[in-house]
């Protein structure tokens, strides 16, 4: 045997048994890391130590109604911005230095305890005060204006020539025009032309007996049919006349809450419809035997009915409430100023003639 081949020999002996040592390190050391881990885990489900954190989910919200809550919550403080602005800003525009001021008269007004914040009641309360005095307010005008149009002839009734003739005069048109126009009336501007359009509509609605004249409560109905009791009455009779199923002349939970007969917003699913629908009838069913008659209807559709005023208290509440502390800053109210205004908090006569 050569001298190489001897020296070989025992090299490749010594390198198969280093090679089976580390086989086995490594068999201990995955060994001992499966271990530890059967451990680790063990100990997570004994103390209930949770894996992954809920901040990240929470605070990462994509649903559909975060995106835009958070939308909503960035308007509304852009909105607040604007409104702290706009009372700093001595050369805001007339418009919105008007409003700001009405606005704020009004919230004065309407804090009762001048605690600089307006809750719900001292809200709803005032507001059913505003929708009062403008009830109580066109009826006396209702009277005046009737008088004042029954001129040729005084016969306790007002034609529509009457009072076209009356219209065209408030709006500075002389006697020769009001005698001599043309019924297309070219050359008058547009924004007057809508508004005869408008009253030839409402007087078609409000003339009953006769669609050339009007009685006084009929120029009432024409004039604010929020005023009028007939009005009123009329829409009573429509709402049975649509809803009542089983003809006995009264509405059910069921006939009052249907979706597929009433016409169901946009904004509001079947289901949330249904169940702003029957909080309604509840509200209306004086007795609570289930049944809405007509008395009952008559005295929920009144305007006077302070639930219209607490409904509205709630729905301003809840749209500028912008903190959801439940009550409103006169920041709050001018950062939502455009919904403020059109409101029966502000302008109940403006509110009323949109909705009827």
């Amino acid at each position: 045997m050569s001298l190489l081949m001897m020296i070989l020999i025992p090299v490749r002996k010594l390198l198969r048994v280093s090679s089976i040592m580390r086989l086995d390190v490594r068999l201990r050391l995955w060994v001992g890391l499966a271990s530890a881990y059967l451990i680790f885990m063990g100990f997570v489900h004994l103390l209930h130590i949770p894996l992954r954190s809920n901040t990240l989910h929470s605070h990462y919200d994509l649903s559909a109604e975060a995106v835009i809550a958070k939308h909503r919550e960035a308007v509304k403080r852009e909105a607040e911005k604007y409104a702290k602005a706009a009372l700093r800003d001595s050369n805001a525009g007339l418009e919105t230095s008007q409003q700001i001021s009405l606005l704020t008269e009004t919230f004065k007004k309407a804090d009762s305890n001048a605690d600089g914040l307006l809750e719900l009641s001292e809200l709803s309360s005032w507001i059913s005060s505003k929708i009062k005095e403008h009830l109580n307010l066109a009826l006396k005008e209702n009277i005046f204006m009737f008088t004042a149009i029954d001129q040729n002839p005084r016969n306790g009734q007002v034609s529509w020539d009457e009072f076209h003739r009356y219209f065209l005069k408030q709006h500075g048109y002389d006697d020769k025009y009001i005698e001599d126009h043309k019924k297309d009336h070219k050359g008058m501007p547009r924004e007057l032309k809508e508004t005869i359009m408008r009253d030839k509509a409402a007087w078609s609605e409000a003339a009953r007996n006769d669609p050339e004249q009007l009685s006084i409560d009929e120029f009432l109905a024409f004039r604010h049919p929020e005023s009028s009791h007939a009005t009123i009455l009329n829409i009573v009779e429509e709402t049975i006349a649509r809803l009542d199923i089983d003809g006995d002349n009264k509405l059910t939970e069921d006939e009052f809450s249907d979706p597929e007969v009433n016409e169901v917003p946009d904004y509001m699913t079947v289901e949330q419809y249904r169940n702003e629908r029957l909080k309604e009838f509840r509200i209306a069913d004086e007795d609570e035997n289930g049944k809405l008659e007509r008395r009952e209807l008559l005295r929920y559709i009144d305007p006077r009915n302070v639930h219209h005023a607490e409904k509205e208290a709630v729905n301003l509440l809840s749209g500028g409430d912008t903190n959801q502390d439940g009550v409103l800053t006169l920041i709050e109210v001018l950062a939502q100023r455009e919904m403020f205004m059109s409101s029966k908090m502000v302008d109940a006569a403006k509110s009323f003639h949109d909705e009827f």
